[in-house]
């Protein structure tokens, strides 16, 4: 008897040690859940001068955003909305119906640990102040474009070009792809700048891929004063699936900048052709695009052999640059090729970083 006691006290004190030790178990891993990283965030106005559109860098372990505001002539931050981490790189939220004045932000991530929420630091404050729609008073003076046709080069904007950042930037050559009197419809003559489609390998759409964010971001600040941007028109793109392979095109969109599709290339109202090899659709990169790694056809090919199929009209060499369009699957997507013809299928991916960035806009000649 007197040992059947001892074991069940021995038992018993085990039990307590179990539960002791697995308490301090949870309590060790609730305290170590990592925490979220400090976010990096922008923020723009947009065009119709009451809304501001923040958008949050990827930040490492978040899971959520809480976004705070101060709003013109107030003293502390509110919470202006919570946002969830939706695996792409960068999370936009636009704040919309906001009155006159000066608005600051700042964003805090979060991570959950089972029922207890961990936060990181906020964000610097970034400022952006709200005014009213943009008059076409303060657009560029485009007087010396309305009589520009189908084919003609025109110079609107400036971007690095021949990799010499000391004398600053050169003048953006364009070539008019269409002109109705009152909008110029054009696309750069040169590849400007070399960036994958996607930053990362996964099936994407123009619509998601980050190219798009980089040209209406990054590129479109660098290339445009503030009179010109208010003189470029939002475009309603049409994103066709690829009649070849049927691989889905994703929903329609509205951008500042984009890249041609594959059925602008073949359009010959726009000076192309639907044929195989087509001479209009030959492009040559920048000094600046090829020191960022797009690939030039002289670095291939003799230049005898390049100078005969893939020269341009100007006898500059070829390089490779992105259409919006899909490829053959949806982690790839379609390019002209250095010859002029369109690949569909393309047999490289998303995120391959030698193939060229040639810009398309539409500038308003009558304001917006």
């Amino acid at each position: 008897m007197k040992c059947f006691k001892k074991a069940l006290a021995m038992i018993a004190v085990l039990a307590l040690f179990l539960s002791l030790f697995q308490g301090l178990f949870v309590n060790e891993s609730v305290q170590a859940a990592a925490k979220p990283g400090k976010p990096a965030i922008t923020v723009k106005a947009g065009d119709d001068g009451k809304s501001a559109v923040i958008t949050i860098g990827k930040t490492k372990d978040a899971q959520g955003y809480k976004i705070m505001v101060k709003k013109p002539g107030a003293k502390k931050f509110t919470k202006l909305t919570t946002v969830k981490k939706d695996g792409t790189a960068e999370r936009s939220y636009t704040a919309k119906k906001l009155a006159e004045g000066e608005y600051q932000f700042k964003v805090r991530a979060y991570t959950k640990s089972g029922d207890k929420t961990v936060w990181g630091k906020y964000s610097k404050v970034a400022t952006v102040t709200l005014g009213e729609k943009k008059n076409t008073d303060d657009l560029a003076d485009l007087s010396n474009l309305a009589d520009a046709k189908t084919g003609d080069i025109i110079t609107f904007g400036v971007y690095e070009q021949d990799n010499k950042t000391k004398n600053g930037k050169e003048p953006i050559q364009w070539i008019v792809l269409s002109n109705d009197g009152k909008e110029i419809f054009a696309v750069s003559k040169y590849v400007l700048d070399c960036q994958p489609y996607n930053t990362e390998d996964k099936g994407v759409t123009w619509e998601t891929c980050t190219l798009r964010k980089w040209l209406n971001n990054d590129f479109y600040d660098a290339a445009f004063s503030s009179a010109e941007k208010n003189s470029i028109k939002t475009s309603t793109l049409k994103n066709n699936n690829n009649d070849l392979y049927d691989t889905p095109g994703g929903k329609d969109t509205k951008d500042k900048v984009f890249l041609l599709s594959l059925d602008e290339v073949v359009n010959s109202d726009y000076g192309f052709e639907d044929v195989k090899y087509n001479k209009a659709r030959i492009c040559a990169a920048t000094e600046y695009a090829k020191a960022q790694g797009c690939s030039s056809v002289e670095k291939m090919l003799s230049e005898e052999a390049w100078k005969k199929d893939c020269a341009t009209a100007d006898g500059e060499p070829s390089c490779i640059w992105w259409l919006r369009s899909p490829g053959g699957e949806d982690r790839c997507a379609s390019f002209g090729d250095l010859s002029g013809q369109i690949n569909k299928a393309y047999d490289g991916v998303v995120f391959a970083k030698r193939i060229g960035v040639r810009p398309a806009i539409r500038i308003s000649l009558k304001g917006q």
